[in-house]
C-alpha cells in the first residue's frame, strides 16, 4: 500500500477527487471514463491504475477518504464512550458535504449503476460507524444489537433519511432535519433495554 502521507500521492489523491466531483457534476457515474478522469485531474492513466483497480474502487477510496477527511472535526476523549452527539456528527457532516455538491449528488442518484454506488456508500459508512460502536464496547458500552447490526441500522436510517430529504427538495432546513433525526437517536437509546 502506497505512503499516504507522500505528498505526490496526497496530490494525486486530491486531483483524481476533486477531477471525479467536477465530471459528476456533468454527467452520470456510468458515462465517465477512467481516461476522462485522468486527463482532467492532469494524471497519467497508469498511476491511477497503480492505485485503484477501476472505477467502483476509486468510488470506494472517495467514500473512504471522506471519512478520513472529517475525522479529525469528531471530539473524542480516548476511552471513554462516545454520546450520541458524536454519531449525530457524522450525519451532520455526510449532509453537509452531500449539500455542497448537490448537482453531483442528484448526478449519482439518475445514474444506471445508482444501487451499486449506494451499496459501497452503505458499506463503507457501516464499516466506519461499527468501528466506532467496537470501540465503545470496550470502553464499558452495551449496546442494543452487535455493533455490526447497530451499525448498519443506523447507516440504513440516516441514508434513507438523507434521500428523502434531497428527494423532497429541502422541505426542512438542513438544521431541522439534523434536529430531528437527533431527537430520533436520542429517543432510540433512551427507549433501549439497555444502556447505548
Amino acid at each position: 500500500m502506497p505512503d499516504k502521507t507522500d505528498l505526490r500521492i496526497i496530490k494525486t489523491y486530491t486531483s483524481l477527487t476533486n477531477a471525479f466531483y467536477e465530471l459528476l457534476s456533468e454527467k452520470k457515474f456510468e458515462d465517465i471514463t477512467v481516461n476522462e478522469l485522468c486527463n482532467r485531474a492532469l494524471i497519467r492513466r497508469a498511476t491511477f491504475y497503480k492505485h485503484f483497480t477501476d472505477k467502483n474502487d476509486f468510488f470506494t477510496f472517495v467514500v473512504r477518504n471522506l471519512f478520513d477527511q472529517y475525522s479529525n472535526t469528531y471530539e473524542v476523549q480516548p476511552h471513554q464512550i462516545k454520546p450520541i452527539s458524536f454519531y449525530l456528527s457524522i450525519t451532520k457532516n455526510i449532509l453537509h458535504f452531500l449539500s455542497e455538491r448537490e448537482k453531483m449528488v442528484r448526478s449519482l442518484a439518475a445514474s444506471n449503476m445508482y444501487s451499486t454506488l449506494m451499496d459501497i456508500f452503505c458499506i463503507e459508512t457501516s464499516k466506519e460507524v461499527q468501528a466506532y460502536l467496537e470501540e465503545d464496547e470496550k470502553n464499558g458500552a452495551v449496546l442494543p444489537a452487535s455493533a455490526e447490526i447497530t451499525a448498519h441500522f443506523f447507516t440504513g436510517a440516516m441514508v434513507s433519511c438523507i434521500r428523502y430529504w434531497f428527494v423532497s427538495d429541502h422541505h426542512l432546513s438542513e438544521d431541522q432535519l439534523l434536529e430531528q433525526l437527533g431527537s430520533l437517536l436520542y429517543a432510540f437509546s433512551q427507549h433501549s433495554t439497555r444502556d447505548f
